[in-house]
């Protein structure tokens, strides 16, 4: 479907503004957010994805924001937009946390913000399900591991810098294949408040409990889950080096 323009003029118009101020429409709020884009130097919003608001097509929603792509000087961006109804007053949190992130190489790059928003590195992207489902030929173990291995690499790096994504139980929205290369995304319910569980909550959706297990499980020839469970929980009491090294070694990941 052909994708659909909006220059900042026009924003405060139907249907973008449902978009700009989705849920609830408000042309004050519209009014705001537009002096926010032109201080972002955001040019337009282009509508294309695969979710919708009205027949405007967007990249996501969440409980949090509703994110499109952007352009600013001729490029295309990310663009998180806080609805008018979540529950915190700003993304300054959010912007925070994935910033930290940024700097050990996990997550989209964080390019500014502003009180609504977050303009971050457009990702050409495909979910994890359907690139497996995809994969064939000579050499798929070997890709399948290596991407395991640094998608649970990056939850580790989260879990040694204390920030719990928060949604890693459920992989499908919040991790995709970019250039071959897992990406971890959406950090707007990461905390440093609390215990992080990356490496746990991944583990148990890629290889116990998600949709995409009973497949990895036979790509990687894995059996029995019951001693990674053990493992699992030891690394969930101790966090160490030694505990993740095992359940590496359990998936066959471990190099050497």
């Amino acid at each position: 479907m052909p994708s659909e323009r909006a220059s900042l003029g026009l924003l405060t118009k139907t249907p973008y503004i449902r978009v700009l101020t989705y849920p609830r429409v408000s042309l004050k709020d519209a009014k705001a957010r537009i002096r926010q884009l032109r201080a972002l130097k955001v040019d337009e919003l282009v509508f294309e994805g695969p979710s919708k608001v009205g027949r405007l097509g967007i990249l996501g929603l969440g409980t949090v924001g509703i994110v499109v792509k952007a352009s600013s000087g001729g490029r295309l961006f990310a663009l998180k937009i806080r609805r008018t109804d979540a529950n915190r007053p700003d993304m300054e949190d959010e912007v925070s946390l994935a910033a930290m992130a940024n700097r050990v190489g996990v997550g989209p790059k964080v390019f500014a913000h502003s009180r609504d928003m977050i303009l971050m590195e457009l990702l050409d992207s495909e979910e994890l399900i359907i690139w497996l489902r995809e994969l064939k030929g000579e050499g798929k173990r070997a890709t399948v591991k290596a991407l395991v291995h640094s998608l649970l690499n990056q939850c580790r790096t989260l879990d040694i810098m204390g920030i719990d994504h928060g949604q890693l139980s459920d992989l499908r929205k919040h991790a995709v294949v970019s250039g071959g290369e897992p990406r971890i995304i959406d950090f707007e319910s990461a905390s440093r408040g609390r215990k992080p569980r990356n490496v746990t909550a991944a583990t148990q959706y890629l290889f116990i409990g998600g949709a995409l297990s009973p497949a990895l499980r036979r790509a990687l020839g894995i059996r029995d889950t019951e001693k990674l469970k053990g493992l699992l929980a030891d690394y969930k009491k101790d966090l160490t080096d030694y505990s993740y090294s095992k359940i590496l070694e359990n998936l066959k990941l471990a190099r050497g």
